[in-house]
């Protein structure tokens, strides 16, 4: 049922141009975009900005041309505008303070929340399909059966590619 709306909704944006149709799907898929952005971009703010690039560049490519499904296209369009955002800006070096400078940070809350910034770093280290599947998989709470509709693959194929992902993040936490 979902797909068929999604479909009717792409067929109302691209043939009047319908903006509520488009308010729609935005809703739709909006939170998922955003967290995505928001482990691939240093601030939220530069991730709220992209949101919009997103959106702006899916109406755009929408309008002009049929697409079957919105979900890899906004993805797709999503690591294109990461790819510019890193391209266009100049690197810069942090230094991190340690946690034993702050005493104060060691509760349960802090420490969880370090420990997803910590994983959001040794992501950084995997490659852009590994990074992803484990990011919808276990950020979005993406199943491996839409996982395998995402990358467009088999469900086998996607479970291998789904644990080869976090072997190479285990590898990263425990090198020897």
């Amino acid at each position: 049922m979902r797909k068929l709306q999604e479909q009717l909704l792409l067929h109302r944006i691209r043939t009047a141009r319908d903006e509520q149709a488009f308010a729609v799907l935005h809703e739709c898929h909006v939170s998922s975009l955003r967290r995505f952005l928001n482990l691939k971009l240093p601030t939220p703010h530069d991730a709220d900005d992209a949101v919009s690039t997103v959106f702006l560049r899916l109406w755009n490519y929408l309008t002009d041309t049929k697409v079957e499904s919105v979900s890899g296209l906004l993805f797709t369009i999503a690591r294109g505008v990461v790819a510019e955002f890193y391209r266009q800006r100049k690197p810069e070096l942090v230094e991190l303070p340690s946690m034993d400078e702050f005493p104060e940070l060691h509760s349960a809350s802090v420490r969880q929340t370090g420990e997803v910034a910590l994983v959001r770093r040794a992501l950084a280290h995997l490659n852009e399909d590994e990074q992803q599947v484990i990011t919808l998989r276990f950020f979005e709470g993406y199943s491996v059966r839409e996982l395998a509709f995402h990358f467009q693959k088999t469900e086998n194929a996607t479970r291998v590619m789904l644990h080869r992902a976090l072997k190479s993040l285990r590898r990263i936490f425990d090198p020897l």
